[in-house]
C-alpha cells in the first residue's frame, strides 16, 4: 500500500518545503526503518550500485604534425592522414579556396552516398587564423607537464620547448584548432559549462614513415572493411567490421589499447632500421618455447591496460565512475607487474630492456596511495568515490555517525508511533540528503472522519503530495539538530580526499602515459610473435642497401585458404634485375604472386616476421600498387580512368628506394592504346638514373618488342603442363616469356558453352590469317528468316 511521508524540517539549512529529491548526485543514499505497534523494528538501506560498463572514454590529446610539403594535385600525405584518423571535422581557411581546398571537399564529399559527407567542414575567417591571434591562444594552453608555480616567463620557455613557433602553418593550425575547440566545447562534448583541457601534446613526425597509398592498403588487403547488412546502419561511425585481411589476422592483442595500437602499427610502416630491429627482438624473443610461461604471465597482465587519458580526463572533470578508478589501479599495478617480468628478458631485446628500466617508482606509489585510500569494494556498491577506514579521523567519526543511525532512527520511530493515533498501526522513517528526516504511515483508512485524519503540527507539502511536514518539536527535529546532514558530508570530504589524489596523480601524467604506450606496443609484438609462430614465419635481414631477395615465400591470407600453397622466389637486385614482367596462362598465379611480394615486404617494414623460408629486405620508402579498380558512381570516374590515376601516381612519387606492383595495365582500352600505355610508362621508368623495383603482369606477350633493352629488366612466366589437350597449371614462377594465355581453354573450364568456345576459335583463327571469320549458318539462317518475314510485311501494306 502507499506511504504518505511526513517531514520534520532539517536544522541544516536546507528547506523542505519545495526541496528537489534529485538535486545532489548521491542524494539516493537512504535509511528507512520501519516499526509495527507490537511488533519489532526492521531497518533497511538502499543504495543505487553503479554497474561497471566496458564503455571507453575518449583521449583528450593533442597532436601536432611536423611541417611536411604534399604534393599537388594528388595530396597523397592529406589522404593518408584522412583514412588514418577518420576525423569528426576539418577546419579550413576560408579565404584560401584552391587546389587542396577542392581535393578535401572532393574526398570528403564524393566518395560518399551520404549527402552529408563523412565528417564536417568548418571554414574559418582570416581574422581567427592570423598567425598573432593563433600565437596567443597556444600562449594560454595550460598542460599538466609544465612546471609547478612558474613564471609566466618560464611558462613560455616551456612553450617553446615543447612547440616549435618557426614552423608557422603548425602554429596557424594550432591556434586555429583550439579556438574553435574553445568556442564550440559545450556542443561537442555535451558539457555545458565544460572547457577543453588537454592532458598531453604530442609531436608526430613523418620522416620514417613508408608512404602507402590507399589503394595499396585495399589491394594488398591489408584492411577489409565489411560494410553492416543493415541499410539503416550502413554507413555510421563504427558500423562496419573486419573482414579476411591482414589486420584480422594479427588481431590477436590482449586489451583493447593494444588492438587500436595494432591498427597504428600497421598504418605507420616504417624506414627506421633501429626501430624495425628492435620490434624484430621482440618477436624472435617471445617465439622461443622457453619463453612461452613468460609471455602468458605478462598477457594476463596486459588484458587489464586501460586507455589511461581518457581515464584520467574524468578524474579531473570529478565525474569518474567507481570502475574507472578501479580500471586506473588495475593499469598502475599491471603495469609496475609488466615491468618487473621484463626483467629477466631485458638482455634480449633494447626494448624489453627499456621496458624493465623504466622507473616505475611513481607508478608503485600512486598505486600504492589508491589501495590505501580507495575502498573499491564499497565504491563498487555505492557507486561513488568511498574512502577506506583510517585514512582520516574526521571522516572516520562521520561515518561512525552515519552507521550508528539506523539504531537511532529505529528508537525513534518507536517514539514517534506512540505520539500518533491508534488507528495508525505502522509507521516508517526515512532519511534523506537535504531533506532531514521524514516520517511515513499508511494512506488514511475510508472510514475516517475530517477530524481523525488531522494530525497536530503536520501538513502536506506544496510541491511533493506525498510527504507531508511537521511543524512542531520532535524527535525528529532532535536528529536534525544533533546529527543533521551527515551523508553529504561525508560525500563533501571524500571529495576533497580524491581532488588531493587527483592531483598527485596529474604530476605523474607523462611517466603513466609512457609506460602504458610502451604496453600497448608490446601487445602489438607479442600479437605478431605469435602469427609468426603459428604459420612459421622467418626473421627477415633488413639492409639498406637496394635488393629485394625472397626465398619460398607465401602469401600470408592465401594460407589461410588453401591447404597446398606452392611457395615462389624473387629476386630484385643490380645484378638480378630490377623490373620483373610477368606474363603467364589465365589463372596461373600471377596476381597472387605480386601480391604476396608486396605484402612480405610491407610486413618486413612493420617490423613483423614474413612467410618464406628466408628473407632479405632492403629498406624502401614508397610501396605503390596498379591491382585493384573500384569502380564508384559517386567517383565520376571509370575503371580505365581509375587505374590512370593509380599509374600515374605511381610514376609521379616513386624514386630508386619504392616498390611499384602493376597487374595488367592497359586492359581496360583497345589492345592498341593498352599496349601502347604501357610500354609507356615502363620506359619512363627505365629511363631514368636509378629505376625502382618493378613487377609487372600482363598478357600483352609482344611487350618486350616496344621498351628498351635495358639489363635491369627480367621476364618471367608461371609454368604448366599440357594434359588432355588441357592446360594444368603448376603456379611456379621461372625464367623467360609465355607463348599463349590460354584464354579459350580457361574460359571452357570456367563453365562457358561448347559452342560460344567453338565460335570464338574461329574468330581468333581468322584474326590470325588477317581473314573474315566463316558465316555461322545458325545465325545466317535466323538473319535471312527475319528479313523475309519484313519483305513480306511491307509487300502487303498499304504504303
Amino acid at each position: 500500500m502507499e506511504n504518505i511521508l511526513l517531514d520534520r524540517p532539517s536544522t541544516s539549512g536546507t528547506a523542505s518545503n519545495g526541496s528537489n529529491v534529485d538535486s545532489h548526485e548521491n542524494d539516493n543514499h537512504f535509511v528507512i526503518a520501519k516499526c509495527r505497534r507490537n511488533d519489532e523494528v526492521t531497518v533497511s538501506t538502499k543504495t543505487d550500485e553503479q554497474q561497471e560498463t566496458t564503455e571507453e572514454s575518449e583521449t583528450e590529446e593533442l597532436f601536432i604534425l611536423e611541417e611536411i610539403v604534399d604534393r599537388p594535385p594528388e595530396y597523397q600525405i592529406f589522404a593518408s592522414l584522412f583514412r588514418q584518423v577518420e576525423p569528426i571535422c576539418i577546419l579550413l581557411e576560408g579565404k584560401n579556396q584552391g587546389g587542396f581546398v577542392q581535393t578535401v571537399k572532393k574526398t570528403v564529399f564524393d566518395n560518399d552516398a551520404n549527402d552529408e559527407g563523412r565528417c564536417k567542414l568548418v571554414f574559418l575567417s582570416p581574422k581567427e587564423y592570423s598567425f598573432e591571434a593563433c600565437k596567443r591562444r597556444i600562449a594560454s594552453l595550460s598542460l599538466p607537464t609544465e612546471p609547478l608555480n612558474c613564471s609566466d616567463e618560464e611558462r613560455s620557455l616551456y612553450l617553446r620547448t615543447v612547440i616549435d613557433f618557426s614552423q608557422t602553418q603548425s602554429v596557424h593550425a594550432m591556434g586555429a584548432l583550439l579556438r574553435y575547440l574553445d568556442l564550440n566545447w559545450a556542443k561537442l562534448s555535451m558539457e555545458l559549462h565544460g572547457k577543453p583541457n588537454f592532458l598531453s601534446l604530442r609531436i608526430i613526425s613523418l620522416a620514417d614513415i613508408v608512404t602507402v597509398d590507399e589503394d595499396t592498403y585495399r589491394g594488398l588487403q591489408v584492411f577489409s572493411a565489411i560494410v553492416h547488412p543493415s541499410a539503416f546502419k550502413r554507413g555510421t561511425r563504427g558500423s562496419s567490421r573486419e573482414g579476411l585481411s591482414l589486420f584480422q589476422v594479427f588481431s590477436k592483442c590482449r586489451s583493447k589499447i593494444g588492438q587500436a595500437k595494432m591498427r597504428v602499427l600497421l598504418q605507420h610502416p616504417t624506414c627506421d632500421l633501429e626501430t624495425l630491429k628492435h620490434r624484430q627482438d621482440v618477436i624472435a624473443f617471445f617465439m622461443r618455447p622457453q619463453n612461452e610461461s613468460l609471455m602468458r604471465n605478462i598477457c594476463s597482465s596486459l588484458r587489464y591496460i586501460k586507455n589511461v587519458h581518457g581515464i584520467l580526463t574524468k578524474i579531473k572533470a570529478l565525474s569518474a565512475k567507481s570502475y574507472q578508478w578501479k580500471s586506473l589501479y588495475n593499469t598502475l599495478y599491471n603495469a609496475v607487474l609488466i615491468c618487473e617480468m621484463c626483467e629477466e628478458a631485458g638482455n634480449h631485446s633494447e626494448f624489453l630492456q627499456k621496458l624493465a628500466s623504466f622507473d616505475n617508482n611513481k607508478l608503485y606509489e600512486m598505486a600504492l596511495y589508491m589501495n590505501r585510500i580507495i575502498d573499491f569494494d564499497l565504491s563498487k556498491t555505492e557507486g561513488k568515490f568511498t574512502v577506506k577506514a583510517g585514512v582520516d579521523p574526521e571522516l572516520d567519526r562521520k561515518k561512525q555517525t552515519m552507521a550508528s543511525l539506523q539504531g537511532l532512527m529505529s528508537e525513534t520511530a518507536k517514539v514517534e508511533l506512540d505520539r500518533l493515533p491508534n488507528y495508525i498501526q505502522e509507521c516508517s522513517m526515512l532519511y534523506m540528503p537535504h531533506l532531514g528526516y521524514l516520517l511515513g504511515v499508511k494512506v488514511w483508512a475510508e472510514n475516517l472522519s475530517a477530524e481523525d485524519k488531522n494530525l497536530n503540527d503536520m501538513k502536506f507539502m506544496d510541491k511533493i503530495p506525498s510527504y507531508i511536514k511537521n511543524l512542531g518539536p520532535s524527535s525528529l527535529t532532535e536528529l536534525d539538530v544533533l546529527i543533521g546532514d551527515t551523508y553529504p558530508e561525508i560525500v563533501a570530504h571524500e571529495t576533497r580526499i580524491m581532488m588531493r589524489l587527483t592531483a598527485h596523480m596529474m604530476q605523474h601524467l607523462h611517466t603513466l602515459a609512457t609506460v602504458v604506450n610502451m604496453c600497448s606496443e608490446l601487445d602489438c609484438l607479442i600479437a605478431i610473435s605469435k602469427v609468426s609462430k603459428e604459420y612459421n614465419y622467418v626473421r627477415p635481414t633488413l639492409t639498406p642497401e637496394k635488393v629485394i631477395s625472397i626465398k619460398q615465400g607465401k602469401h600470408p591470407l592465401y594460407m589461410l585458404t588453401c591447404d597446398n600453397f606452392v611457395p615462389n622466389d624473387l629476386e630484385s637486385s643490380q645484378e638480378a634485375g630490377f623490373v620483373k614482367i610477368l606474363t603467364g596462362p589465365n589463372s596461373s598465379g600471377k596476381s597472387v604472386y605480386m601480391k604476396q611480394i608486396g605484402l612480405i615486404v610491407y610486413l618486413a617494414h612493420i617490423g613483423s616476421f614474413v612467410p618464406a623460408e628466408s628473407a632479405t629486405i632492403g629498406i624502401v620508402r614508397h610501396i605503390h600498387t596498379r591491382i585493384q579498380s573500384t569502380e564508384c558512381v559517386a567517383a565520376h570516374m571509370s575503371a580505365f580512368l581509375i587505374d590512370l590515376r593509380q599509374m600515374a601516381l605511381a610514376l609521379q612519387e616513386s624514386t630508386s628506394h619504392s616498390l611499384l606492383i602493376v597487374d595488367e595495365f592497359g586492359k581496360g582500352t583497345s589492345a592498341t592504346d593498352g599496349l601502347a600505355l604501357l610500354a609507356a610508362c615502363l620506359n619512363t621508368l627505365l629511363f631514368r638514373q636509378h629505376c625502382p623495383h618493378v613487377l609487372l603482369a600482363t598478357h600483352y606477350l609482344n611487350i618486350k618488342e616496344y621498351i628498351v633493352n635495358s639489363p635491369v629488366v627480367r621476364f618471367l612466366r608461371f609454368e604448366y603442363i599440357i594434359e588432355d589437350d588441357e592446360p594444368v597449371f603448376l603456379f611456379r614462377v621461372c625464367e623467360g616469356g609465355a607463348s599463349s594465355s590460354f584464354a579459350l581453354q580457361v574460359a571452357a573450364a570456367s563453365g562457358l558453352p561448347p559452342r560460344t568456345i567453338s565460335r570464338a576459335k574461329d574468330i581468333m583463327a581468322a584474326l590470325t590469317n588477317n581473314t573474315l571469320p566463316v558465316a555461322n549458318k545458325r545465325i545466317t539462317t535466323k538473319l535471312n528468316t527475319c528479313l523475309e518475314t519484313m519483305k513480306q510485311k511491307l509487300l502487303t501494306d498499304d504504303i
